[in-house]
């Protein structure tokens, strides 16, 4: 095992860790195809719940006739959010990894029935290498209620002052590009905040998140797999490397593999593409279909 400390592992298909020892690079996929379908829906709540608080308190500061206009805003920015989310506009990518190398709710959510592998990464080469690739990473929030705060905050500095500001104005001239173009704005921020922040539900998971955007500035480029009935948009990331060589500090073979053959494969694939794995085992799971 290396010095580097805290490992992390991202869970992946037969093809998914052949792809990723082969090009060395992993794959982040567009947060509107992550295999949590909810967690869109669990960020809306936040932002209603952050709206509201907003309409409420203005109620008590300015009385009725202020929030009449507020309100039917507000209205009118959940439609927005509604229809935006997903969106081609907002080209957020994620690549999951877990504190936990061998637990079954990963090969489950991952694997193939449990064929597949768990890819242990050093967490401070991650975070390194995001000093010199385009991304970021950090450890999902669980906390609701310090979620809440922060939505709250995000809505109450970035967002309350051009809303009030703006409103009179907004429904004086009818402007729509001008409502339009403030949700954007607030949707772009809060997605680059709430990106990070999962139901409590999913705390086992002690989920780490490699973010980036697709950019010509930052040279990622979307590329497209299938799965099931859709075709889902992704970026390849470089993963950093130890000496100008991939290193993979542990890899878990998956609970339905057949262990030995399985083994076998994977060090001639390893030695074939000049990456070196520390730590190769077997997962412990009893895994059943």
């Amino acid at each position: 095992m290396n010095d580097f400390g805290m490992l992390v592992y991202h869970y992946t298909s037969l093809d998914g860790l052949a792809g990723i020892i082969k090009s060395q690079k992993i794959w982040a996929t567009h947060t509107s195809y992550l295999n949590d379908a909810s967690e869109l829906i669990y960020s809306r709540e936040l932002i209603y719940s952050a709206l509201d608080k907003l309409q409420e308190k203005n109620i008590a500061h300015n009385g009725d006739k202020k929030d009449l206009s507020l309100r039917a805003f507000i209205a009118d920015i959940k439609e927005l959010i509604d229809k935006l989310l997903p969106s081609k506009n907002f080209g957020i990518y994620v690549c999951s990894f877990s504190e936990q190398k061998d637990l079954l709710s990963q090969w489950r959510a991952y694997s193939q029935n449990g064929i597949g592998f768990s890819v242990g990464f050093s967490l401070e080469r991650l975070i390194e290498g995001a000093g010199i690739n385009p991304y970021d990473i950090g450890l999902c929030n669980y906390d609701e209620e310090d979620q809440l705060s922060k939505v709250e905050e995000l809505v109450n500095k970035d967002f309350a002052k051009s809303i009030l500001e703006a409103i009179d104005d907004l429904k004086r001239n009818s402007s729509d590009s001008k409502l339009k173009e403030l949700t954007e704005k607030f949707i772009d921020k809060f997605l680059n905040l709430s990106v990070q922040m999962k139901h409590p539900d999913f705390a086992e998971e002690q989920e780490w998140r490699l973010i980036t955007e697709a950019s010509p500035k930052n040279g990622l480029s979307i590329r497209f797999r299938s799965k099931s009935s859709m075709l889902i948009p992704y970026v390849e990331i470089p993963l950093p490397k130890q000496d100008s060589k991939l290193e993979i500090d542990e890899i878990i073979i998956g609970p339905s593999n057949d262990h030995s053959l399985s083994r076998l494969s994977l060090d001639i694939l390893l030695e074939s593409c000049n990456v070196t794995c520390h730590s190769i085992s077997n997962s412990t799971i009893p895994y059943r279909v």
